[in-house]
């Protein structure tokens, strides 16, 4: 660094500033310097102001250093807001990492419960299975027992019409009987022609009364075995239902137990569904982090090898021209009226030209809550920069590389996208064009006022 001071010696009539000469050929020297002649032995008072004179210059040269040291703290204000957001990224990054593993074991659980669920379930519905089938069997019983309930009833409907018909037929006889002369063996006798016609007649007489008890014993042996089938079978159908009842409320019983497990199964799916969801979601959470803290890093660690005025313009990703402020800065609202959310929100009228801050490539269009013309340019140097509440003016089709300072949008006119106005929110995005989050807007912040400054 060349440093220089400009003073008059005491009493010197020289029209340059002799100090000149006596840093550039310093006492004992011959050759002349080219600010005039230079005497070869010094008076001693030219000694006493060229002890003044690198006083003076090693005290400017001191404040000069300082001044350098200051500016250099500033200027690795960015630097220091990305250490800081590196600082934090492991936190999160560790936090999330906790947070996944949480939803994995209880995603784990939620699957054990559901094979014990399933187990159950599947043990449940054998035994049902095997109720049904004894249930179906005494079913298939039942049904034979009333067929021959109804076929013994019926047997027994005919049985008593023949009863029926044989009482009549004996009331008829005992009336006949009544009313003509008593029947009997003396009669039988007296009035026989021969002895053949006697025993003719006591034949007929003996047959007429076999039949007679005959027709009643088997009229009376029917009804008896009749009701006693009928009893039979009365006793084995409500035994029979009464099986049948108890079967059918123990199939009932785990039906509905069945039921309630399978109530509860869908319950502990639905929750290690929503929990596998959040696993994730959390897992692009954290990968998104890494990714994050490791291009971060790789901007840190290529700083130092970048000069001190520039060490904030290629930690902004720019090629070379520098963090170019993305507006022309009459149209901008002031810096104290910024405010950070995502990115920095910066109120301007609708239709302001929007300039790409550094070169890079126009990789997309439209971003969730910022509108459908929010452009997300890709720095050459890596980072993605996000442009929420553009408007359709201005149009640079996806895939256009452009330089810093080239206009790639215009503020919207009016709300675009979630918003109270017409404004620019300018922030860092991931690949997929969503905004990394707050964490990096004070960065941002400090290259917005770093380029409006300049």
């Amino acid at each position: 660094m060349q440093v220089f001071v400009h003073e008059t010696c005491r009493g010197c009539t020289c029209s340059v500033p002799c100090y000149g000469d006596r840093l550039l050929n310093p006492p004992g020297s011959r050759e002349k310097a080219p600010f005039g002649p230079v005497d070869t032995e010094p008076a001693p008072a030219t000694d006493v102001s060229l002890h003044r004179l690198s006083t003076r210059a090693v005290g400017a040269t001191l404040a000069l250093s300082l001044i350098c040291v200051a500016a250099g703290m500033l200027t690795s204000s960015s630097p220091m807001a990305r250490a800081a957001a590196s600082g934090q990224l492991p936190e999160q990054i560790s936090a999330g990492q906790s947070h996944v593993a949480r939803l994995g074991s209880a995603v784990s659980a939620a699957t054990t419960h559901l094979s014990e669920l399933a187990s159950s379930i599947s043990m449940l519905e054998r035994r049902v299975a095997s109720i049904q089938s004894d249930l179906d069997a005494k079913r298939s019983e039942l049904l034979r027992l009333r067929g021959a309930l109804v076929d013994a009833t019926t047997r027994l409907v005919a049985l008593e019409a023949a009863a029926a018909r044989a009482d009549e037929v004996l009331s008829r006889q005992l009336i006949s009987a009544y009313e003509t002369d008593q029947f009997d063996i003396v009669s039988v006798v007296l009035e026989a022609t021969g002895f053949n016609d006697l025993l003719e007649r006591l034949s007929f007489a003996q047959r007429i009364e076999n039949q007679d008890v005959r027709i009643v014993s088997q009229a009376r042996a029917a009804r008896r075995a009749v009701a006693a089938q009928a009893t039979r079978l009365g006793a084995l159908n409500a035994r029979q239902q009464t099986l049948t009842t108890q079967a059918l409320n123990e199939r009932n019983s785990l039906d509905r137990a069945t039921v309630t497990l399978l109530r509860r199964r869908i319950a502990v799916s639905h929750m290690r569904t929503a929990a596998a969801g959040q696993l994730v979601d959390a897992r692009d959470q954290v990968t998104a982090g890494q990714q994050q803290l490791s291009r971060l890093e790789a901007a840190q660690a290529a700083a130092p090898a970048a000069p001190a005025g520039t060490a904030t313009d290629r930690s902004a990703g720019s090629s070379g021209g520098g963090f170019v402020f993305p507006m022309p800065k009459p149209d901008a609202a002031p810096p104290g009226t910024w405010t950070l959310d995502q990115g920095v929100d910066i109120a301007a009228p609708g239709g302001t030209p929007l300039l790409a801050v550094g070169s890079g490539t126009v990789v997309l269009h439209g971003i969730g809550g910022f509108g459908p013309s929010a452009p997300v340019l890709h720095l050459d140097s890596g980072p993605y920069v996000y442009y929420g509440h553009a408007g359709p003016g201005n149009w640079v089709a996806v895939g256009t590389h452009v330089n810093a300072g080239q206009v790639i949008s215009e503020v919207g006119y009016g709300i675009v996208g979630i918003s109270s106005g017409s404004d620019l929110e300018l922030g860092f995005a991931d690949s997929s064009g969503s905004p990394i989050g707050s964490s990096t807007a004070p960065h941002m912040m400090s290259l917005l006022h770093a380029a409006y400054a300049g």
